[in-house]
């Protein structure tokens, strides 16, 4: 997965060997998605016979759920530690910065999220379909729980905290990618005034959204 300036979403592999498998699973379902990659590559990387990852996981769509959970969770982590300040648009920055630091360019973190927990379609089945809802949830949870304070505040429109916090992110994953040279700080800055501009109440706003 990805680091940068100090933010890590890796597992410790140190003398564990979950943390070990997990950690070579995530860099090659984030390189080559879930379909390009088997256990006997995992069991490589990892540099472990393939029972050993079967006797932790028992099969690669349990591994893959596994990674997806630990990136999801270990995110979430980062973010929530980052939401510091006296008002939710100060914790809502703070939660943001650290966001576009596990999203830069060439990010496993990225990779794994749009090919991960994104790719839910009416065709998935309903028990995966429910698991990548909750790890959307987790993944989501610091920056929609500071959207769902500022509607409380009244500062915001009544809107679903949940899918204002997948704008947001859109909206930030948007402009690390665009190549702009502006300082990774601006470009937060950036995206986080256009979500805001949207999502503030206004004079006569007979929006009808609801959380």
């Amino acid at each position: 997965m990805s680091q940068a300036k100090g933010v890590s979403v890796h597992p410790s592999s140190a003398g564990d060997g979950r943390g070990r498998i997990l950690q070579a699973a995530a860099g090659l379902f984030a390189e080559r998605g879930f379909h390009g990659v088997s256990i006997s590559d995992v069991a490589e990387a990892a540099g472990l016979v393939k029972s050993a990852i079967y006797h932790h996981f028992p099969s690669k769509e349990a591994l893959y759920i596994a990674v997806l959970d630990q990136t999801c969770k270990t995110s979430r982590q980062l973010m929530a530690e980052a939401a510091q300040g006296p008002t939710w648009l100060d914790r809502l920055r703070g939660a943001t910065l650290i966001l576009a630091q596990l999203l830069k360019p060439r990010s496993h973190v990225l990779s794994l999220i749009l090919g991960g927990i994104t790719q839910v379609t009416p065709e998935t089945d309903p028990a995966e379909a429910t698991a990548m809802g909750t790890l959307r949830r987790e993944f989501v949870g610091a920056i929609s729980q500071e959207i769902a304070a500022g509607t409380a505040a009244g500062e915001l429109k009544p809107i679903d905290s949940e899918l204002g916090a997948f704008c947001l992110i859109g909206q930030v994953a948007s402009a690390l990618q665009a190549g702009n040279p502006m300082p990774q700080g601006d470009l937060v800055d950036f995206a986080l005034g256009l979500f805001l501009d949207g999502a503030r109440p206004r004079s006569g706003d007979l929006s009808t959204l609801s959380r």
